[in-house]
């Protein structure tokens, strides 16, 4: 079965190599961008599974960046925040908010979840060959 495709869009470098880590230790492909335009492009250029992102990007529009990136995927988006704003990041599109400190299992879990419901054909598929 083909690795999952996680796009993390943050400009934290420090917290993107954290999650980077983390996921690529469990097998996932991930693509990593530093703002929401570039992630937008490579969104558009191979979509991923699943979109991790920072609350905390700046657009100039003064849009909320989950709602740019939900205005132009259904992929499933975690949003990633240091001050609590789980309601509204809910309301905005987003399907899962983690507050910063990041609890780096949780994470992984959260990602191996919607992986589970985005993808009942290929984990039926992959049972069938086992």
């Amino acid at each position: 079965m083909k690795a999952a495709r996680i796009l993390v869009i943050e400009k934290n470098d420090a917290l993107l190599a954290k999650v980077a880590a983390a996921l690529e230790r469990e097998g996932y492909t991930v693509v990593a961008a530093c703002d929401v335009l570039d992630g937008l492009r490579k969104l558009n250029e191979a979509p991923p599974d699943v979109i991790i992102m920072a609350n905390e990007l700046l657009m100039a529009n003064g849009k909320e960046p989950y709602r740019l990136v939900r205005e132009a995927s259904y992929v499933p988006i975690v949003v990633l925040g240091s001050a609590d704003k789980t309601m509204e990041s809910l309301e905005g599109g987003a399907d899962a908010y983690m507050m910063i400190p990041l609890a780096i299992e949780e994470l992984v879990a959260r990602v191996h979840s919607m992986l589970r419901r985005k993808r009942p054909q290929a984990i039926t598929e992959e049972l069938s060959t086992n």
